[in-house]
């Protein structure tokens, strides 16, 4: 496992801890920022636009036209599909940063998995509870589960 992913899991993990126990994430910028602090001086690329398309999700009274071009990155889309959703407040602002810093330390597999373990986490969470969903465990799961293929592979 290396540095990146041993950041995420135990950032995730703690993360998930918080956001099902105090339903607030503090830190979360934090983690963003270490993401991308830990790849730019490997892809500063892929940084930048990460960057790029969580900056445009964040802060709403951006145009739509940015987003447009970051579409030609593929690894933008995830984070995009959250700033959308952050815009029209059906995600959380540590949601978003979250998407965009593992987006920044894995590859577009392993993103899309952690947005399918949130889907299966909102799934049993609707089952058991009612409210507000707690998307964090359910990226850390995609996670786990896509390290746990990775290791097995």
């Amino acid at each position: 496992m290396t540095l990146n992913e041993s950041f995420a899991l135990v950032s995730l993990a703690l993360f998930s801890v918080a956001d099902l126990r105090y339903r607030l994430v503090p830190g979360i910028e934090l983690f963003f920022l270490g993401s991308l602090l830990l790849t730019l001086p490997a892809n500063p690329l892929h940084s930048g636009i990460v960057l790029l398309a969580c900056i445009w999700g964040v802060y709403r009274n951006l145009p739509g036209w940015p987003a447009l071009m970051l579409l030609f990155y593929p690894a933008a889309w995830p984070i995009l599909l959250t700033g959308y959703g952050y815009r029209k407040g059906l995600i959380g602002r540590a949601d978003l940063l979250a998407i965009g810093g593992l987006a920044c330390l894995f590859p577009l597999p392993a993103v899309l998995l952690s947005l399918f373990g949130l889907e299966v986490w909102r799934r049993f969470w609707v089952c058991r509870q009612g409210g507000s969903i707690p998307a964090l465990p359910g990226l850390f799961l995609g996670i786990l589960f896509y390290s746990g293929l990775k290791l097995f592979w």
